[in-house]
């Protein structure tokens, strides 16, 4: 048998829980850095009610997503209906485990397929365009704001079929609202109805409204109109039985919550990285318009664009918006030289492991060089993990992946983002880790810089 990892222990009295909480809640990813930093990548966090492995080991995570996953479930931070995301998003692809996820999953992933992504991309360079026709030179903007509803907007017609605009602040609101909740702030009772709570069933509610007309509006028809929500309504199990609302609803506000805040993270970072990056922000640029000339660009641009692709890659190795993945032992495990007891929750934070020295050179410096395909081959193993990893791996990865670069190019090709003078930008690791507050930046227009073509032979 392997040992218990050694760890913080929260203390027995109420006064030192509440400043350790105090301090979790200050600083989370600070909280859990200075863990790593004092016992090690593999460590434990004892609280009264879970045990917790806290890891920032690429060989560790493998085992626990990937060789080992079966012994692995999604933990009580995503399941808990009291506290955890369940709240929410119901029994979605997020939260769901065993045979059901299996099934929901098989049922989900055609529509964010490969081949099927590539229908989307007109709409994704299409929807920032309209938004870029609205923006002016010099104008200020909170760019978070921007980037969440361009993505949301995208993400609902692409796999609903459906025009959010009217209703995309609602939704946008609602959604900062369930980020806020999830932090691990609410000590009362469940039953105790705190203006947090109130605010979080009128924010789903709203949610819920716009969800669940959506799927009205669907079955007034039952068409087949080859979008994600034809393929939920219309699926059938072995029995011949259709998925009911609730069901539906909760896989669609899944992929509309998760579908649209990683993107727009992505990007909200990615921009601000540029405009401390001046020359990195340069030589995207000359790539843009050497390659693009002008124009939007297209689905086939982007096997041509490789440095637009290695700085979405670096921008989220530096600010992964998932930073951290929970799962739960299902059964005693032996991890190398460790126990892990079932029952015992286990926290991989990705964003330690992503900016560790020890595993990347100069790992706090914005180089997307690292990921150019001479050196993206000799990266560290397991310790880049933006989307996760193994059988759980984002259903949306490729998705959201195009998505970012084909935004990027297309929003960077017309104009430079410069953050406010003064503006201290925090990370705020809620659900996803997002900008704190407002990302505020002014837009410039470009002029594309001139390229020189080769003479005619």
């Amino acid at each position: 048998m392997g040992r218990i990892a050694e760890g913080l222990v929260f203390p027995k009295s109420l006064w030192g829980r509440f400043k350790l909480m105090a301090e979790l809640n200050a600083d989370m990813l600070g909280f859990f850095g200075r863990i790593i930093q004092r016992y090690g990548k593999v460590t434990t966090l004892t609280t009264p009610l879970f045990n917790y492995y806290v890891i920032a080991d690429p060989d560790f995570a493998h085992e626990v997503l990937v060789t080992q996953a079966d012994k692995f479930h999604k933990d009580q931070l995503y399941k808990d209906e009291q506290v955890g995301l369940a709240r929410v998003m119901g029994n979605g692809l997020l939260v769901s485990d065993g045979e059901f996820w299996k099934r929901q999953r098989k049922l989900v992933a055609p529509a964010l397929h490969t081949k099927r992504i590539e229908a989307y991309a007109e709409t994704m360079v299409d929807y920032t365009d309209r938004m870029l026709a609205h923006w002016r030179d010099g104008q200020r903007l909170a760019v978070d704001h921007e980037m969440m509803t361009l993505t949301l907007k995208i993400v609902a017609k692409s796999l609903f079929n459906t025009d959010v605009s009217a209703a995309a602040d609602r939704v946008g609101a609602a959604t900062d609202v369930i980020q806020e909740a999830m932090k691990p702030n609410d000590v009362l009772p469940a039953w105790i109805p705190t203006r947090s709570r109130l605010r979080l069933r009128r924010a789903l509610a709203d949610l819920d409204q716009v969800v669940y007309g959506m799927i009205a509006d669907w079955r007034k028809t039952g068409e087949d109109r080859g979008d994600l929500l034809s393929m939920l309504l219309l699926a059938e199990d072995d029995e011949g039985q259709h998925m009911t609302d609730k069901q539906v609803r909760d896989e669609a506000v899944t992929l509309l919550l998760a579908g649209h805040e990683t993107t727009a993270n992505t990007l909200n970072w990615t921009f601000k990285l540029l405009a401390e990056n001046p020359e990195v922000e340069a030589k995207l640029h000359t790539e843009l318009d050497t390659v693009l000339a002008g124009r939007l660009p297209t689905l086939a641009d982007l096997r041509r664009l490789p440095y637009t692709d290695m700085v979405v890659k670096e921008s989220m190795r530096l600010m992964p918006p998932a930073y951290s993945f929970g799962r739960e032992a299902q059964a005693d495990v032996e991890i190398g030289e460790y126990s892990i007891p079932k029952g015992t929750q286990v926290v991989i934070f990705n964003y330690f492991m992503q900016r560790d020295p020890e595993l990347w050179e100069q790992a706090e410096r914005f180089m997307p060089e690292r990921f150019s395909a001479d050196n993206e081959k000799n990266l560290p193993r397991y310790a880049y993990l933006p989307f996760g990893g193994g059988p759980r791996i984002c259903v949306g990865n490729s998705f959201a992946a195009m998505e970012a670069r084909l935004l990027l190019a297309t929003i960077a090709q017309r104009y430079q983002l410069r953050l406010t003078p003064g503006q201290r930008v925090e990370a705020e690791p809620l659900i996803t880790l997002r900008p704190k507050g407002h990302l505020m930046m002014r837009v410039e227009q470009r002029e594309p810089v001139p390229v020189m073509q080769p003479e005619l032979a």
